[in-house]
């Protein structure tokens, strides 16, 4: 019996078939799956042919295989989770291994593949002559790109892919915030063996398992940076602006912008190093939307 685990890249589905199959003893996990870039995509061949639970890209993939199934389980997220998903994936994707923040170099090479050349060619049509002769397109230009999926969510690509995700069979959600409390994976796990109807057989493993698998990600917090940098702006608070990655300033842009309806800088290279210098473009110098 094959239970598939559909997901849009980045979001976990393989650490989740892990889980999943380790706990509910479908198969033997003896092996540590995490790789270089924190995936769970090491495992041997007796796991994979021993495991029920199969995660791929379904509904991009396979999506004429799954009514065939009884059951099935879906990752989803929530529009505030997009800053957290969109770095993950750049990262893990295919393992292409892409650090958003270096993104403005060699930016051709790291995009130009499967995954992300719908991506380049996006960004190339949006804002022609940008790309230099080595490949490279700056940063303000990736930072305004970017700015708009944040902006209006449900223009965020990754936003658009999951609402590709149709189902006529019974579908559990697996939230993708499950993965980031361990009392709402713990919970997750529980509402999961109802509606499977199989054992579920946890014990200090899974703690172990998933404090391995949070250490391992290098975006955790930074929503709640950007966030406490936008409560400071409001509040006219006056505090420094530690180094942000390209996303960070692509979010807090969309941000500011949704708050204030006023256009933040375009031509930049560098981001804002405080929060009042911040605010002082704001009143005085942008534009409104």
């Amino acid at each position: 019996m094959i239970i598939p685990i559909d997901f849009v890249a980045g979001t976990h589905g393989h650490f989740l078939e892990i889980v999943l199959n380790k706990f509910f003893n479908t198969a033997s996990v003896d092996f540590d799956p995490f790789d270089d870039l924190g995936a769970s995509h090491k495992v041997t061949n007796e796991y994979l042919d021993t495991r029920a639970f199969v995660a791929q890209h379904w509904f991009e993939q396979a999506s004429a295989q799954l009514p065939k199934f009884d059951k099935m389980i879906s990752i989803q997220f929530d529009q505030d989770d997009l800053l957290l998903v969109s770095s993950v994936s750049l990262l893990r994707a295919g393992n292409t291994g892409i650090e958003n923040d270096l993104l403005e170099i060699d930016t051709v090479r790291k995009l130009d593949n499967k995954f992300y050349s719908s991506l380049l060619t996006e960004i190339l049509t949006a804002y022609p002559g940008t790309c230099d002769v080595n490949g490279s397109i700056p940063r303000n230009v990736l930072r305004e790109f970017f700015k708009f999926g944040f902006f209006d969510p449900d223009m965020n690509g990754y936003w658009k892919k999951q609402q590709q995700m149709h189902y006529t069979i019974p579908v559990f959600v697996f939230k993708f915030k499950a993965f980031y409390s361990h009392t709402l994976l713990v919970d997750s796990l529980l509402e999961l063996e109802k509606f499977l109807g199989m054992p579920l057989k946890l014990n200090d493993e899974l703690e172990k398992l998933h404090q391995k698998f949070l250490a391992k990600i290098p975006y955790v917090g930074n929503q709640a940076q950007c966030d406490d940098i936008v409560s400071a702006v409001q509040s006219g608070k006056d505090q420094i602006i530690a180094p942000l990655t390209l996303l960070q300033e692509s979010y807090i842009n969309a941000k500011i912008e949704n708050i204030y309806k006023k256009e933040m800088p375009f031509h930049n290279l560098n981001y804002f190093t405080s929060t009042k210098d911040m605010l002082q473009y704001i009143k005085t110098l942008a534009p409104n939307l």
